[in-house]
């Protein structure tokens, strides 16, 4: 068999990650949070952390399902080191994304392209959710598994977001 279970569900995994940017193109205006939102909490604020949480839940299944299928995942050397290496991506890739935006040909493009802005959108995600996966895979090297080091991440990220939509 040349693909197993475990990437079939990956690419389901993709496909829903596709589908669910159509969803939030459909319904942009219910999930952005306006800036000139109060203390209290609003609906738009819950959808948009839904939202956030579906995203960030998807992307920890795709790592959870390459924790399944590979015996080598989270075993290389590098990510002995990644904890420190993440946030410099994580720093240049925020500084690349706005200059997507604040660049004007680019902007135009982007702007015009709404789909590059969920591809944008989900690979800052999957950058938050994968430097506090290093960052957990560092302090609990050989205490807990692979699966579940995926999991706390899932779990610290959401709780990390969750405090800096609502409380921020």
């Amino acid at each position: 068999m040349f693909f197993s279970r475990w990437t079939l569900y990956q690419a389901v995994i993709i496909i829903l990650l596709v589908v669910l940017s159509f969803i939030a193109d459909i319904f942009k205006e219910e999930i952005a949070i306006p800036f000139s939102s109060s203390m209290e909490t609003n609906t738009p604020m819950l959808i948009t952390f839904l939202f956030v949480v579906t995203v960030i839940g998807l992307l920890s299944l795709l790592m959870y399902f390459q924790t399944k299928k590979s015996d080598t995942f989270l075993k290389h050397p590098l990510w002995d080191k990644m904890h420190i290496l993440m946030p410099f991506l994580f720093v240049i890739s925020l500084i690349v994304i706005f200059s997507f935006f604040l660049i004007e040909p680019l902007s135009d493009l982007v702007q015009n392209n709404r789909w590059m802005i969920y591809v944008l959108f989900y690979y800052v995600l999957f950058l938050i959710n994968a430097t506090v996966l290093s960052i957990i895979h560092k302090t609990n090297r050989n205490r807990i598994s692979n699966e579940n080091k995926v999991k706390f991440s899932f779990v610290w990220t959401s709780l990390a977001l969750f405090l800096i939509i609502f409380i921020l």
